[in-house]
């Protein structure tokens, strides 16, 4: 036999039904279709806002490896330069043209007319 709890009111059902209604709330059907529309939208503006962070990072990713394919073709002009400077050849060109430098021996010409030569006054001499 089952104790009647003194703080229940005759005729009222037990608090556990109660409890268990209290979960049972009828929504109008305007208020089901207002959440789920409003879910939806912040599910819209959360993709747009990670769709703009990621064309974001794909252009920085872009910019730097156009600054390593830059960096790279300079060190291999560098490389190419170092190897040329190794030889007597270039050595010799670059004293002749960038310190005047010449052989013992060896006569310097400058031309003074270049249009005699048909050559423009603004080309260098040869």
């Amino acid at each position: 036999m089952q104790i009647p709890d003194p703080r229940e009111k005759p005729g009222r059902k037990p608090a556990s039904l109660r409890l268990w209604r209290l979960g049972q709330r009828r929504v109008p059907l305007y208020g089901l279709v207002i959440a789920c529309c409003a879910i939806i939208l912040m599910g819209w503006i959360m993709a747009e806002n990670y769709n703009r962070d990621i064309l974001r990072l794909q252009a920085q990713i872009d910019a730097a490896n156009e600054q390593v394919f830059a960096k790279e073709r300079d060190n291999l002009k560098l490389a190419e330069r170092v190897r040329l400077a190794a030889s007597d050849a270039f050595i010799a060109n670059e004293a002749r043209t960038q310190y005047g430098y010449i052989f013992p021996g060896e006569i310097r010409f400058v031309v003074t007319n270049p249009e005699v030569l048909g050559l423009s006054p603004a080309s260098p001499a040869p």
